[in-house]
């Protein structure tokens, strides 16, 4: 994983992808109601990079960071961006030196332009004025709303 993370590929799906090849697989989905839209990006399963793989040989994309760096406790850095597409976005925790510990990669997200933290999550903003609350230690805890940013 990190060295594709050292050359700036993610694995193209929607997943949390951590640095020891294991893989959580995300459903994002968004309904209607008459007053508003609500957005969701749920745990589906768990699999492997070598798993994914088997089927299918061509599963990395680029990525290009955009957003603020944010340093929690001294030891992570947190930052976005988007994907080779520009539907794609990005959030990742690295050390200090930069070694992915993990990312999240969502196809129809838009870039990830700002971050921020409180209270143990990550607030990350994207093109498409969605706020993507991730819960620090369980990244795969995704809250998604309407929020308008500049």
């Amino acid at each position: 994983m990190n060295e594709h993370w050292m050359n700036e590929q993610l694995i193209g799906i929607n997943c949390l992808q951590k640095n020891d090849g294991t893989i959580i697989i995300f459903n994002c989905f968004s309904y209607s109601t008459e007053n508003k839209k609500q957005h969701f990006c749920v745990p589906v399963c768990d699999t492997t990079v070598e798993s994914i793989e088997k089927y299918n040989d061509d599963i990395w994309t680029y990525f290009e960071k955009f957003s603020n760096e944010i340093i929690i406790d001294n030891k992570f850095k947190i930052y976005g961006g988007e994907g080779s597409m520009g539907n794609e976005g990005f959030i990742a925790c690295v050390d200090l030196s930069d070694n992915l510990l993990w990312a999240i990669f969502l196809t129809d997200s838009n870039p990830f332009y700002k971050i921020e933290f409180e209270n143990n999550q990550i607030l990350a903003y994207s093109s498409n004025n969605l706020l993507y609350k991730i819960n620090f230690s369980h990244p795969e805890r995704i809250d998604i709303e309407y929020k308008e940013w500049s």
